[in-house]
């Protein structure tokens, strides 16, 4: 039976968390399933973990450069031989019937991609939408950036490769594909109840979230359709916008860095409002979400939010740390600020 499935694994210098990954993986391999390790110059032994498991004929390809995680993940699409392509972060513990779950969903489906369930969306009901409003509507922006939960039927994502070149610097160009297979080449995308992936641990992301969230907002910019622009700038604005710049405080430890948190505050704000997006408070009190029950904790959470940073942003430098530190330090501070959820949206390659 030839391969229909390629499970492909992007990684660099996590020879523990891939070892651990291909433990689970291994076992489940069969004829219509093969994984691929693409190694992105890895000087720590990531070769010798992916040749214990000779055995299996999991493949290996190394990069003769670290050229960047968003190519890294290109070369996975580029090099997919199957129908389908799986992309798996290392660290994504996967369930052990994560890869007969997938062959059976694969089998006639009616879609292009498909989006499984995950600990950010465990989804309610198995659909097929086939617009981008749907699509967005169904969706967290955070679940659909998370690379581990998307499969994708390769001929249909060849085309728009090219959208994931230019948008690299997006922080979500695998989603910007997505948005693109509705809106340019009317596919379709499952959305599924399947969960391939179990709640992964927390482990504080290493990257900026200030870099994040500045690069993030320009997604909305890669889609034509203005309403479909107006939502997804609200979604960012409503799920990304505030949390990001809150965590972000743990990055300011000099004078530059409290101007560029307060730079990139004023930026973001005045992208998503160049697409038609409201203040997350604006959106609050427009929807009288604080008279709806069980949300009045979540729009007192968001007021709060709103006037910490509202505090923070007009903060001379020498008054901002001055002022974080004599602010009262509620559960949701706290939270934010040393967070045991999990923040990795993106893998850190």
């Amino acid at each position: 039976m030839p391969a229909v499935l390629t499970i492909a694994i992007p990684t660099y210098n996590r020879a523990a968390k891939l070892q651990a990954q291909l433990e689970r993986l291994a076992p489940q391999l069969t004829a219509a399933a093969h994984c691929v390790v693409y190694d992105n110059a890895s000087t720590d032994g990531t070769r010798e973990v992916v040749a214990k498991f000779a055995a299996q004929k999991i493949g290996y390809v190394c990069a003769p450069v670290n050229g960047g995680g968003g190519r890294n993940f290109l070369r996975c699409y580029e090099e997919c031989s199957t129908e389908w392509l799986w992309l798996l972060s290392d660290d994504d513990p996967i369930s052990a019937r994560a890869v007969a779950d997938l062959l059976r969903l694969i089998q006639d489906c009616p879609a292009d991609f498909i989006h499984t369930a995950s600990p950010l969306c465990p989804h309610t009901a198995e659909v097929v939408v086939a617009e981008v409003p749907s699509l967005l509507r169904q969706d967290t922006v955070g679940a659909l950036l998370w690379i581990s939960t998307g499969v994708y039927r390769c001929h249909a994502f060849r085309p728009l490769l090219r959208h994931y070149a230019e948008s690299i610097s997006s922080w979500g160009p695998q989603m910007v594909m997505v948005l693109k297979l509705l809106e340019e080449q009317r596919g379709k995308v499952l959305i599924t109840q399947t969960r391939l992936i179990t709640d992964s641990p927390y482990e504080a992301p290493r990257w900026s979230t200030l870099d994040f969230i500045s690069r993030f907002s320009q997604l909305p910019g890669y889609l034509l359709v203005p309403g479909d622009q107006a939502l997804l700038a609200q979604l960012i604005a409503d799920e990304c916008y505030q949390r990001m710049l809150l965590v972000g405080l743990r990055e300011l430890d000099t004078p530059e860095k409290i101007r560029r948190w307060q730079r990139v505050r004023r930026q973001v704000g005045f992208h998503l409002r160049a697409f038609g997006a409201q203040p997350p408070l604006w959106t609050v009190i427009r929807k009288n979400e604080w008279r709806r029950a069980g949300r009045r904790k979540q729009s007192l959470l968001v007021l709060q939010q709103s006037l910490l940073l509202l505090v923070l942003s007009v903060c001379p430098t020498t008054w901002f740390r001055f002022v974080l530190r004599r602010l009262p330090k509620p559960g949701w501070l706290e939270e934010l600020l040393h967070p045991r959820t999990n923040l990795t949206l993106v893998p850190e390659l």
